[in-house]
């Protein structure tokens, strides 16, 4: 019985072996169909990664950036400082006695009293002259009409000087029964008052006297230079029209002026000449009127006008 069965054994492990020789090619077979269809596959693509680039830090690169830090560090404290020590000295200048306003000077006012230009502009004495605003206090002068320019000049520590230039009235004028006075432009400057009170002639402007308006203010100067025996102030009115040019009154010797318009500066100096010689022989009294113009010069005399009004 062992024999038999050791022998069926044989047979049944040859058999196997034959099964398994038989099936191997066909195994083999298939995996090589398995891995051509394996690589004919299309493997799927990948995402690209990004990719930073490699920063390298230096042993210099580290120093300069401690160096740049501690420069921006110190830059920051010293500014800061400096910007506490301005505020330190600006405190110390505006509240210390030793820039307190001393002195205060005022020139080139006649009209205008000294107090009240003070009291204007707002500098007083005692106050810290840092604190002072020059170009307002110079902008509350200039709306005063009789400042035609104003300058004010800080002196430190505590000095002031406030330079006026005053406009300059020639004549008056009346506008809306008010009488003003004016300037040789014909410009308004202010109302005449008790206050500021000025002996000066009336400007009256007759028919056609427009014209010679722009001419007043050198007609006023040549006036002063011509060599009269009397002032302008003595001047009552002067009236400015076309047919009798520039006419004046002068009222302490009852005597009227007339000088041409055409070439009145000429007329002006003979005019005066024949007013400066009758002067001088005391014959003022008996002349009414003269007039110069076109080179020549007439007289009217008391006696001929009180014929003239008696024919």
């Amino acid at each position: 019985m062992s024999l038999l069965n050791g022998n069926r054994s044989r047979r049944n492990a040859y058999s196997q072996r034959r099964k398994s020789a038989a099936e191997s090619p066909s195994r083999t077979r298939s995996s090589g169909g398995n891995r051509r269809r394996t690589v004919e596959k299309k493997k799927p693509s990948r995402a690209r990664k990004l990719k930073l680039p490699a920063v390298r830090i230096s042993s210099q690169g580290v120093l300069r950036l401690l160096r740049w830090s501690v420069g921006l560090f110190l830059a920051g404290l010293f500014l800061f400082g400096a910007a506490a020590g301005l505020v330190k000295a600006y405190t110390f200048c505006t509240t210390s006695d030793y820039f307190a306003v001393t002195d205060i000077r005022v020139t080139g006012n006649s009209q205008l009293k000294t107090a009240d230009l003070l009291e204007a502009c707002g500098i007083r004495k005692g106050e810290n002259s840092l604190l002072v605003n020059v170009h307002e206090a110079e902008q509350k002068l200039v709306g005063n009409p009789w400042i035609e320019h104003v300058s004010i000049r800080r002196e430190l520590p505590g000095s002031f000087t406030i330079a006026i230039k005053e406009r300059v009235p020639l004549f008056c004028a009346r506008k809306d029964n008010t009488l003003y006075y004016i300037n040789g432009k014909g410009e308004i400057i202010a109302p005449v008052s008790t206050e500021n009170f000025r002996s000066l002639p009336v400007l009256e402007i007759g028919p056609g006297g427009e014209e010679a308006l722009p001419m007043v203010a050198s007609f006023v100067e040549e006036f002063r230079h011509a060599g009269f025996p009397f002032d302008i102030s003595q001047i009552s009115w002067i009236r400015l029209s076309a047919g009798g040019g520039f006419e004046l009154y002068w009222e302490t010797r009852r005597l009227r002026l007339s000088i041409g318009v055409e070439n009145w500066k000429d007329n002006l100096r003979r005019i005066a000449s024949v007013v400066t010689d009758i002067e001088k022989r005391k014959e003022t009294v008996m002349v009414t009127s003269i007039r110069a113009a076109d080179g020549q010069v007439w007289m009217t005399k008391a006696q001929q006008e009180t014929q003239s009004n008696t024919n």
